[in-house]
């Protein structure tokens, strides 16, 4: 199978204006073709479950990609990219999963996401 190793930089901007946009910390990525291609954030290993991934597989007509904030549960949700230019976000509830998938409207901030790191991070 074939897999990619990569390391991303943090958005800092919104934090530090007065530095470089991306910096540390770095985070590793790594890509790796399964029945699609699964992407984990955050991990060196393709069986490390702690982290989250997504997977993304090719159907008939566009993309199907799979959300997993929490590796190794049940998808909180599914991005649908249709070749046609239509996308489509569908939530998923799984029992004793991942918490609930929240859809904002344009111009709402996600909670807690550009904030400094705790220590313990």
């Amino acid at each position: 199978m074939n897999k990619l190793k990569l390391t991303v930089p943090t958005y800092n901007a919104k934090l530090h204006p007065d530095q470089e946009d991306f910096g540390p910390p770095v985070v590793p990525v790594l890509v790796q073709e399964v029945d699609g291609v699964r992407v984990v954030l955050g991990g060196e290993d393709i069986n490390d479950t702690s982290k989250p991934d997504i997977l993304i597989e090719r159907h008939s007509n566009g993309w199907m990609i799979f959300l997993h904030p929490i590796g190794a549960t049940d998808p909180a949700g599914y991005v649908y990219f249709l070749d046609d230019g239509r996308s489509f976000l569908v939530k998923e509830h799984p029992a004793g999963g991942p918490p609930p998938l929240e859809v904002l409207e344009r111009g709402e901030t996600v909670p807690c996401f550009d904030r400094p790191l705790r220590q313990d991070e």
